[in-house]
């Protein structure tokens, strides 16, 4: 049996009781036992690997991001399910909404009671949606398909509905340091979290909360327009370029020729590169694909609005492919599986340990 990362389970568990405050010891040794068995399933088969190098598969991984109500249902469903663009490439991990309304023997609907009492269970709704969120990873991990497409993510968890959560005083100081206790520890020992992607589909507050009200989940009776707002500004503070405080965003049509010839016409615009002082280290440079999902189309009679936006997303994932293959051939070595190319400097391309591949270094390679 390996050992967790960081070293023996009686370490972890340790470290559980006496850093991240599980005080019952049965508890802790049920979490170690959890991500002991997540990082098993993402060993390779024919021995141990070591802790920092990269397990992910070849498949690509793309988290759909966007607010409450903006249509990332419809978009799975009808544009990623629904094309022959799309249809054979895919596999869909919708959000474990199921699981948020349904907790336990006495199945207990801790989604309603967030909405219901958001000061009361701010905090345990968000733990329990990221351990959703592992266990949703661990289950999906095995696919076959070449493109994965996951509805949200931890990063649209931490970057904005535990802000929006904090901010509006519903998660204390002591809730949020807890929380950001786990965050790296398991999102190091489960690297398929991280995405190779983003698709962020975008729309106004007030049309979210039309659709928001079409829908009527009961949960979302007390949903208002201004909590709406609050998640649309960091939604666009982190996916949206900006030239303000301490991060932006780099777009795609900024790149060198070199680079930017493999992404197609009907994406170069579309396309940014995350980056910034706010931005968690491991989704520094990450590209994202950002969708217009403002007009009203009915994708059931609108075929030719489902096939433009299913291309999109095909054209990206040819590009976010070419990216991976060209790292995984070029900068690889014995010491750090993981290292990919990042995005393109006057030098060569940055690396995600810092470092750049020299430019005679990137002639043998081709987009």
């Amino acid at each position: 049996m390996p050992k967790p990362v960081g070293g023996s389970a009686e370490k972890m568990v340790q470290f559980l009781q006496s850093s991240v405050g599980i005080i019952h010891r049965s508890h802790a040794e049920s979490i170690t036992s959890f991500v002991k068995d997540s990082v098993h399933g993402e060993l390779k088969q024919e021995g141990e690997v070591p802790a920092m190098q990269s397990t992910k598969d070849n498949r690509i991984t793309f988290c759909v991001e966007g607010n409450i109500s903006v249509g990332k249902s419809t978009f799975l469903q009808n544009i990623a399910n629904e094309t022959v663009e799309l249809r054979d490439l895919v596999e869909i991990v919708p959000e474990p909404v199921s699981k948020w309304q349904d907790v336990g023997p006495g199945h207990f609907n801790i989604l309603g009671a967030f909405y219901a009492e958001p000061q009361r269970y701010a905090y345990t709704f968000q733990n329990y949606v990221f351990v959703t969120r592992l266990m949703q990873e661990k289950e999906s991990s095995r696919g076959i398909k070449p493109l994965r497409l996951v509805e949200r993510s931890i990063f649209s968890d931490r970057m904005v509905f535990v802000r929006a959560v904090h901010e509006a005083n519903w998660l204390n100081g002591m809730e949020l340091s807890i929380y950001d206790s786990w965050f790296d520890p398991v999102l190091s020992s489960l690297p398929g979290l991280i995405p190779d992607g983003f698709i962020y589909l975008r729309a106004t507050p007030d049309t979210c909360l039309k659709r928001m009200m079409l829908r009527s989940r009961a949960e979302e009776g007390s949903v208002t327009l201004q909590y709406l707002c609050d998640l649309h500004e960091k939604h666009e503070c982190w996916l949206l370029p900006s030239e303000h405080g301490n991060h932006r965003l780099l777009s795609a049509s900024q790149l060198p020729y070199s680079m930017d010839k493999s992404l197609h016409p009907d994406i170069k615009d579309r396309v940014f590169y995350l980056e910034g002082n706010h931005m968690h280290s491991c989704i520094q440079k990450v590209p994202a694909l950002v969708l217009d999902c403002e007009p009203n189309i009915d994708f059931t009679r609108d075929v030719e609005a489902k096939r433009k936006y299913a291309l999109q997303v095909a054209n990206f994932f040819e590009f976010v492919k070419k990216l991976k293959e060209a790292s995984s051939n070029q900068i690889i070595d014995t010491k750090a599986k993981n290292r990919q190319i990042l995005l393109p400097h006057s030098e060569g391309l940055f690396l995600r340990d810092g470092s750049h591949l020299c430019e005679s270094a990137l002639k043998p390679l081709t987009f």
